[in-house]
């Protein structure tokens, strides 16, 4: 039996038991999700339009942030994340 990279015990491996999903997904999933392309999405990430984590060097989102920055309108004013976040916190 082959061993895969995304082992049991990789965080980042999803669990197709219980159909979740995970808690951040990376900048090339989130693109794909929101159908936009990556420097879009790094354009609004860039100026805090999107909600997005940092964690070290890497940039994060997590998928209750996008569907309600899509349920918002997709805003594209700098700033608009923090108003997003404070709505998916409620």
């Amino acid at each position: 039996m082959p061993k895969h990279a995304h082992g049991p015990t990789d965080p980042r491996a999803k669990s197709s038991d219980s159909g979740s999903e995970p808690l951040l997904i990376g900048a090339k999933s989130a693109a794909a999700e929101l159908a936009i392309g990556a420097r879009t999405l790094w354009t609004y990430t860039n100026c805090n339009a999107i909600p997005s984590r940092k964690i070290g060097r890497a940039v994060r989102y997590c998928p209750d942030e996008l569907r309600a920055w899509i349920a918002a309108g997709c805003p594209t004013a700098p700033g608009s994340a923090d108003r997003v976040r404070k709505e998916v916190r409620r």
